[in-house]
């Protein structure tokens, strides 16, 4: 919907729509996004809004349109220097991406939480976004030409991104956690496996262990009514999102009494964690059923795709609540732990190329965020992740050759 920059009623502009729309989003989430509340907060009347936006459906639209348009300005920028200073090497190119993501999720916060917001909201939905995806387009080009210099590892760049993001979001400040994320990257735009700077690595291992959260082990529900309590809120977080999950809520879905939900588990924040543990725990009772395919993809197990959404979901839920920022680190951290060496040779890439922790971490941090996307996009699994793995190969061999 083309947005219209004339002057409205009572002096508001359109961009001072967007600008609050964007506002109650960054603080409440997408669900927030409502005309009342939006006029409310701007001293109008749904009238004036509507007027000029159109329903919700296309207020949504037209902000998302919006905020792409202020992203391709960004991009523009960061495009720009780097091809002024030439970075050709996958050092240079590491800083470059590594200064343009911190500007993007802190000066530019706003959009990088409604792009996040957008694709876990398309991933619970039947339907897809075309401006959406208009915008995924866009950003997977300019992530995937900064890092790699190769717009044709778009969604593998765009991946690895929107997942870090979500983290850096709330766990930013950390240094630990921001020099992780400045090696992981390091390690990224120099084709993921160990090659010169394979000393990082160790650095990288280093790292993630001092990143050892300080939260409790999940463990096994052994009561009954707490585990359908738990389960419930699980169910709610992989189908509805983390916004959906309240006492209320929960206790419906498990048959139970709100206060019996209080009493067990407190306030939200805990009862979101024992969903969170929950579905890690369904994840763990498969593992060993799942295998990297016969074409060379993560398989498409409801499990996986129920993990990426809640780890990726209690990223950007912790920018919100620091009560939940301990256990989107410990998630950050434990990215990778599930790879094994074995894995690479089925999906056809870093053969011989040798592989380690800091692998592992780094093609998981992609895997995720493309699985997100992948949920968002409609798009198959295994065509999604075979065209990403296999562009990635056929930039590694040509790089390294």
């Amino acid at each position: 919907m083309p947005v219209n920059r004339s002057t409205l009623p009572l002096g508001i502009s359109v961009d001072a729509i967007v600008d609050q729309a964007l506002d109650l989003i960054a603080s409440g989430g997408l669900a927030e996004l409502t005309l009342r509340p939006l006029a409310t907060s701007l001293g109008v009347s749904v009238p004036v809004i509507s007027t000029r936006m159109g329903s919700k459906e296309q207020l949504v639209e037209g902000v998302t349109q919006a905020a792409h348009a202020r992203d391709l300005v960004f991009f523009g920028k960061w495009g720009a220097l780097a091809n002024d200073v030439g970075a050709g090497d996958s050092a240079s190119r590491a800083a470059i991406a590594e200064l343009a993501l911190r500007e993007w999720v802190t000066r530019e916060r706003r959009q990088a939480i409604l792009l996040i917001e957008l694709v876990h909201d398309r991933a619970l939905r039947p339907d897809r976004l075309p401006v959406l995806e208009d915008w995924l387009d866009d950003a997977g080009r300019f992530w995937a030409e900064l890092i790699f210099g190769d717009a044709a590892l778009a969604e593998l760049a765009l991946g690895y991104v929107l997942d870090e993001a979500g983290f850096s979001l709330g766990a930013g400040e950390d240094p630990k956690y921001a020099l992780l994320r400045s090696l992981c990257l390091q390690r990224f735009a120099s084709g993921i496996f160990p090659g010169a700077d394979a000393d990082k690595g160790a650095v990288i291992a280093s790292l993630i262990s001092q990143l050892d959260a300080a939260v409790t082990p999940a463990a096994e529900e052994e009561d009954a009514k707490r585990q359908r309590i738990t389960g419930s809120a699980a169910d709610l977080i992989v189908s509805q999102g983390i916004e959906s999950v309240t006492h209320r809520s929960v206790a419906l879905a498990a048959g139970v009494p709100a206060s019996t939900v209080v009493y067990h588990f407190g306030a939200r924040p805990a009862l979101v964690v024992a969903g969170l543990h929950a579905v890690i725990a369904r994840f763990h009772s498969r593992r060993s059923d799942i295998r990297i395919d016969h074409n060379g993809t993560p398989p498409n197990d409801t499990s996986i795709q129920d993990l990426v959404k809640a780890t990726s979901m209690i990223a950007l839920a912790s920018a919100r609540e620091p009560s939940l920022l301990p256990y989107a680190i410990d998630m950050r951290r434990r990215r990778g732990e599930n790879w094994r060496a074995s894995d690479m040779a089925p999906m056809g890439i870093g053969i011989g190329a040798g592989f380690d922790r800091a692998a592992g971490q780094v093609l998981s941090i992609a895997a995720f965020g493309m699985g997100m996307i992948g949920m968002a996009r409609k798009t198959a699994d295994h065509a999604h992740f075979a065209r990403a793995l296999a562009a990635l190969e056929t930039w590694r061999t040509r790089s390294t050759g």
